[in-house]
């Protein structure tokens, strides 16, 4: 059945019809607005008032569905419920002239929520969700859908402040890892996905990378889902298991956003070809169990063999999306996360990437349970500019020994 028969299947209550404005939705309408991302959209529910319209999109008409002014949680409620409804696949949009609004307010009760989570855990690294907080802000845009040159600047200069950062690699890991146990709201898929693959190209290959491989590395990973902004909303935010039918729309997200990205990119964007690539591949497996060309090995050593960079993706990818809390499943620690991975891994994943990176979550573990116990007793070590994490726990453990 065709996403237009789909869209059809929606009916405007009486009630919504008497209550909002609604006008035809045509092509020449549809230039004037934007949808937005629904990641997010539980962010909405942290504001006491919006000052720019929400509409939706349902069949051939649009609906000015909450006014400036008139937020409440039962009206996002609605939308969210209509969002998900089986067979009616709608859109959540903003006028275009009114995106920098949405935006900027998603941005506000972002940096909120980071100011909470550091106060709730001061084991964190604040540098770390400055970046990730910047990174979140570019996913975001690529989520929603329409890359163009200001979505890609935006992800150029997120992934640049990765590189010079100098952030230490376990401390970048661990920050990440535990953040979701403090706000799962704050977990978005494609901005850790992208610092964790550029810690992995930095500092956990027998080869690091250049700091513009790394560079790369990290837009791939902010773009890697971009095929997902075309996959009905029905379907994406189903709260529930795939039918085998549904999973089948889901796996085309690699395929429409190798597409996306070709199409920015021939209109001149500045997105790197292998994001593109990366789109494509990132559900590839290692030994040829993945979708949706059943590719396997390294590129390096075989034509038809995947990118290093989508194997680097791959195991980013997997690890941040089982840490996260679904309708359908609980969120996994950063142990148990690793535990399930390895059950499979010498057939998913590379294992010159993959093994490293096991050791080095198990580092971070250690690093934050440190942290734990210095911030329990009040006796806080500072570290040396000198000194990575991992060395200051093993330093701390020796003076710790001798103390003893």
């Amino acid at each position: 059945m065709t996403e237009k028969n789909n869209r059809r299947k929606f009916l405007i209550k009486e009630s919504t019809r008497q209550r909002c404005k609604i006008w035809p939705y045509d092509e020449k309408t549809a230039r004037r607005f934007a949808p937005v991302s629904l990641e997010l959209f539980s962010y909405l529910r942290e504001v006491s008032a919006i000052d720019f319209s929400l509409f939706i999109v349902a069949c051939d008409e649009i609906i000015e569905f909450i006014k400036p002014n008139e937020l409440s949680a039962e009206l996002l409620e609605q939308m969210w419920q209509a969002s998900i409804r089986p067979g009616a696949d709608i859109d959540i949009c903003v006028l275009k002239a009114d995106l920098p609004k949405f935006e900027a307010l998603i941005n506000q009760v972002r940096n909120k929520k980071i100011r909470i989570v550091l106060e709730k855990d001061r084991t964190l690294d604040a540098r770390v969700l400055e970046l990730y907080s910047s990174l979140s802000s570019a996913s975001q845009m690529i989520v929603r859908g329409g890359i163009n040159n200001h979505v890609a600047n935006k992800a150029i200069d997120a992934t640049a402040s990765i590189m010079s950062s100098q952030i230490d690699s376990d401390i970048a890991v661990g920050t990440l890892s535990r953040m979701i146990s403090c706000d799962s709201t704050l977990y978005d898929h494609s901005a850790s996905v992208a610092m964790l693959s550029a810690t992995i190209a930095m500092s956990f290959l027998k080869n690091p990378l250049s700091r513009e491989e790394c560079q790369i590395v990290a837009q791939c990973g902010l773009y890697h889902d971009a095929g997902k902004s075309c996959v009905p909303n029905h379907v994406l935010n189903k709260p529930g298991s795939f039918t085998p039918e549904e999973f089948e729309i889901m796996k085309t997200h690699t395929i429409l956003g190798y597409e996306e990205l070709r199409r920015a990119i021939d209109k001149g964007a500045p997105v790197n070809e292998l994001a593109a690539r990366v789109a494509m591949e990132h559900h590839e497996r290692f030994k040829g169990r993945g979708y949706p060309h059943g590719k396997k090995g390294r590129l390096e050593d075989h034509a038809e063999g995947i990118h290093l960079y989508t194997r680097i993706i791959s195991v980013a990818d997997v690890y941040s999306a089982l840490l996260m809390k679904r309708v359908y499943k609980a969120a996994m620690s950063s142990t148990e996360a690793i535990e399930l991975m390895t059950k499979n891994a010498d057939d998913d994943f590379d294992p010159e990437i993959f093994y490293p990176f096991c050791d080095h979550i198990r580092t971070s573990i250690e690093v934050f349970r440190e942290r734990e116990k210095q911030s329990a007793s009040g006796s806080v070590r500072m570290i040396s500019e000198k000194e990575s994490f991992s060395e200051a726990l093993r330093n701390i453990k020796t003076e710790r020994k001798h103390k003893s």
